[in-house]
């Protein structure tokens, strides 16, 4: 929901000249938007619109703090008008969500993933399909956690959710989650055991077709190899899809958190890095756009991006550059409460986050991921 709200309010920067120093102005338009929405008593609609669209404007510009209050304000305002408006509540509290995951509020991460989930179960019932559908954000939650094995567990009790009332498109959807969640993990036995399943179940059904394809060729697909990668971009063109696909990355450099002055007013450093997706799927033109600090840790990750294979950019003219994407990068420590007290402090392993603030801008949800 993030990622969507950001791409809606910003477009993709177009490369700068190399030794051009960046001048960054950050105005806080949609903030004075939701003040003057707040102050004629707009709608409840208006209101939670205009306060995801200036949390958005706030975590773009890095103030995560400010974009917490904004959203969480907004929530204790207009949750009592969940059955109202229950798909703008349930926005809320995913955008909510998304913010406290990058500042380290992991807690706040929880509890407004799951409040997304429960407020459209309880307004529009839970065979409703968008409610289903948004279960999905459960074991997206679990994921981004690292917890791959309660990820995989919340995917497959919503599964069979979905299957107990007769919504077998969207069981398969989330059946298909697994898969791609044990090939993210590394676990390709897991991963090839769920494809043998999903073959069994949604073999002979047309609109599963291309997903199976992909998965099966992405199987194939010999990590830091070439064999079969033909048959996987052939099974992405068969199945239509424009957007570049991740094949396979590196991994993300370790980041050792005694240089950075964790614990002090600098205990979450970001930068936004932009780079091109060029038509053969290969990345170029890495560069640190927008650093909070002075951008050389950011610059650590220049190597895994480069690292990247894209599956080749449909549609993309003779010289074309390809696609240009903007990934927010985040790195910080969680919140943890040290022993004898309940003062939550920034402590423990330094954990990197990362947003793709431009892949939804065209589209939704239909992606590389089934």
């Amino acid at each position: 929901m993030l990622s969507l709200m950001l791409a809606a309010s910003q477009a993709a920067p177009a490369p700068k000249p190399a030794e051009t120093p960046d001048v960054v102005v950050v105005a806080n338009r949609m903030g004075a938007a939701l003040k003057r929405c707040l102050e004629r008593n707009c709608p409840p609609e208006e209101e939670v619109e205009a306060a995801m669209e200036a949390g958005a404007e706030s975590f773009a510009a890095g103030r995560y703090e400010e974009a917490k209050k904004t959203l969480r304000l907004a929530i204790s305002r207009n949750a009592k008008y969940a059955k109202v408006i229950p798909t703008k509540i349930s926005d809320l509290y995913a955008t909510y969500a998304d913010v406290a995951e990058h500042e380290g509020d992991e807690t706040a991460f929880i509890d407004s993933t799951r409040n997304s989930v429960t407020v459209l179960r309880r307004a529009l019932g839970e065979g409703h399909p968008a409610a289903i559908r948004v279960s999905a954000r459960i074991g997206d939650m679990w994921a981004k956690l690292g917890q791959p094995q309660r990820a995989d567990g919340a995917y497959q009790r919503e599964a069979e959710r979905a299957a107990r009332f007769g919504r077998r498109d969207l069981a398969g959807m989330l059946s298909f989650r697994r898969a791609w969640l044990a090939l993210a993990a590394r676990d390709k036995p897991h991963a090839r055991k769920l494809s043998v399943q999903l073959e069994r179940e949604y073999g002979r059904e047309p609109v599963f077709a291309p997903a199976l394809a992909i998965l099966k060729a992405r199987l194939a697909l010999g990590d830091g190899k070439d064999d079969g990668t033909a048959a996987f971009i052939a099974a992405i063109r068969q199945a239509g899809m424009a957007d570049p696909l991740l094949m396979r990355e590196p991994p993300y450099p370790e980041f050792d958190p005694a240089p950075m002055v964790f614990g002090s007013s600098r205990d979450i450093i970001w930068a936004d890095i932009g780079f091109w997706i060029q038509p053969d799927g290969t990345t170029a033109g890495i560069e640190v756009l927008r650093p909070a600090e002075d951008g050389a840790w950011a610059r650590r990750l220049f190597k895994q991006i480069a690292g990247r294979r894209y599956s080749p950019v449909e549609g993309a003219e003779a010289g074309s550059m390809g696609v240009y994407r903007v990934e927010r990068y985040t790195l910080r420590p969680a919140y943890k409460a040290d022993i004898g007290t309940r003062i939550r402090q920034r402590v423990g392993p330094v954990s990197l986050h990362q947003v793709d603030i431009t892949k939804l801008a065209a589209h939704t949800e239909g992606s590389a991921t089934p």
